[in-house]
């Protein structure tokens, strides 16, 4: 009887052990990532961002959001960096990848277009020779594209995320892509006018027959910029609730005081937006 009882236990023992390996099994099989492979126009990006937002872009932010989707095999990147603000770049992208491609070719009749042919050139050599890979993810808003994303879905069946700079992505780029992740974020917009505010704030502490309103701010900025002008209002609310700006109350007669801007300037250091230097 006692042998029958130790039988059964061990029974009960190895019936539990199975079934916290498959449940481990299971939960690995949930979490496997697809794996997949990046391809970025870095001139794209760069460009578009300085031009419409005042931004540079975090190609590691952007890196850590792709790993935390995808088995994440490399990181392509291209651009003619003989640009000078470019090339400032290349120590940021080397954090990020060793698969760098500079489009230039030492000619100084380069076209941008060169960068889109070399990029698709590897992009079609690279489906061919690596079929295992799951995701393509083209960060571009060239409407040049159209055709290699079309490849790769209806030739090969891979999924293909397009990234794209708002204002300057292909409608035909977001229509055929497996999906389309515009940049940047809403709030990444907001903080690519703050060094613009801070600018202008320098600008108006020494000049005392200018009152920085709030609206006057935001007027000023909107026309000088070309920015719209409820952006621009959006981000001085963001930079007060963050007490980098703050409103004080300015005497304009002798009984009439106004709210006015005022720059936390300590705040602003600590924010990397100033330097008393």
């Amino acid at each position: 009887m006692k042998l029958f009882h130790n039988k059964t236990n061990k029974r009960k023992e190895l019936f539990e052990m199975l079934k916290d390996f498959f449940k481990v099994f299971k939960r690995s099989r949930k979490t496997k990532k697809p794996k997949a492979i990046a391809f970025v126009d870095f001139e794209n990006w760069f460009l578009s961002l300085k031009k419409f937002y005042n931004l540079k872009p975090d190609v590691m932010k952007w890196r850590r959001q792709l790993e935390e989707k995808y088995e994440l095999q490399d990181v392509y990147v291209f651009g003619n960096f003989i640009d000078n603000e470019m090339r400032e770049e290349l120590p940021k992208i080397r954090c990020v990848t060793n698969s760098i491609i500079e489009t230039q070719q030492g000619t100084e009749n380069y076209e941008k277009d060169m960068t889109d042919f070399v990029m698709l050139d590897y992009i079609y050599q690279y489906v061919n020779e690596h079929t295992d890979v799951d995701t393509y993810i083209i960060f571009t808003g060239d409407a040049h594209f159209q055709s290699v994303i079309k490849y790769l879905r209806q030739k090969h069946g891979k999924t293909v995320i397009v990234y794209g700079i708002k204002k300057t992505f292909s409608n035909q780029l977001k229509l055929i892509a497996s999906e389309a992740i515009e940049l940047p974020a809403s709030d990444q917009i907001l903080e690519g006018l703050y060094p613009l505010i801070v600018k202008n704030m320098d600008y108006v502490s020494g000049k005392f027959n200018i009152i920085p309103t709030f609206s006057s701010t935001a007027r000023t900025l909107a026309k000088q910029y070309g920015v719209a002008e409820e952006l621009v209002k959006a981000a001085l609310v963001d930079m007060l609730d963050k007490g980098l700006l703050s409103k004080k109350q300015q005497r304009v007669a002798f009984n009439q005081f106004i709210p006015v801007l005022s720059a936390n300037w300590d705040a602003l250091v600590e924010a990397g937006l100033w330097s008393y230097q």
